[in-house]
Formats: structure tokens, sequence, C-alpha cells
């Protein structure tokens, strides 16, 4: 194994660590130990809530608490088709998302795609842009939230 190799597959493994890590503080909701993940500078995201985007940690802390407080009991997520890729600095993760819980007294039971970008920063790969989505019935306007991934069981 080359010296690049090694450091591709070592690079691969700790992001896959912090993806994992993260999805332990969300099932948890915590969001302080959340943002630990998140770029302290430059941050965006494209999430499934308004607005367009979001700009720079206090807005998306706000985001967190907020989505929180609208479910009741816990929050379980499970990742179908990770894939992590790297190269220099940069590295980013998809996967389908399965989110299930209580949200507004309503079972909540779908199926997100989930981008996230991760810069290596002072030794540390953090998230410098996160995208969630759910593909758009173009004709009726509507998320298609009851979508399943092929390779979900």
């Amino acid at each position: 194994m080359t010296d690049t190799t090694t450091t591709a597959t070592r690079a691969e493994a700790d992001v896959r660590d912090a993806v994992l890590r993260w999805k332990t503080s969300f099932e948890a909701k915590r969001v302080d130990e959340m943002m630990t993940f998140y770029a302290p500078d430059g941050f965006t995201a494209f999430d499934l809530m308004p607005p367009l985007e979001f700009h720079g940690g206090p807005m998306w802390r706000e985001n967190w608490v907020a989505f929180f407080a609208a479910f009741d009991g816990p929050i379980h997520l499970d990742l179908s088709g990770l894939e992590i890729h790297t190269g220099g600095d940069l590295a980013f993760m998809r996967a389908f998302v399965r989110l299930r819980g209580v949200m507004y007294g309503d079972d909540l039971d779908t199926w997100v795609r989930q981008t996230n970008c991760f810069r290596l920063i002072d030794g540390e790969w953090l998230m410098i842009h996160d995208h969630v989505s759910w593909p758009t019935d173009f004709a009726t306007g509507q998320s298609l939230m009851a979508l399943v991934p092929d390779a979900a069981e």
C-alpha cells in the first residue's frame, strides 16, 4: 500500500468516524455537541426547512433547536449506501438517511438524500457544507417523502 493510499484510507476512516459520531449526537438531540462537527467559519447548508440557505453557526444552531423541539421522544437515523470520498484537505460523504420519530404528534418515517462536504481544519475533519433533500414531483410541487432507496431494507 502506498503512502497516498494509506493517507486516503485513513482520511476516509476519520470522516466515517465523524459522520457516525455526528449521528450519535443527532439521535441524542445534543445540539452543542453537534455544533462541534461544523467548521466555525464559512459553514453553509441547504436543508429541508427554510430559509433557502443557512450561513454560519448561530443560524444553524437555531435551526437544530427548533427542529428537535418538534419531536416527542427519540429520533432514529439509519444510513444506507454511505460513501466517503477524500482528496487532499477536502472530503464528502453521501448517503440515504432514514429519519424516524414522532414529529408534531405524528409518526414520521422518511428517507432523505444527504451530502456533507468536509475540510481538514487543524487536523480535524469538519463539515463546511450540509445538503439534505427529498425528490420533488414537479407536476404537483410536492416533496416525495415516501420514497425508499433500493438498497434499504
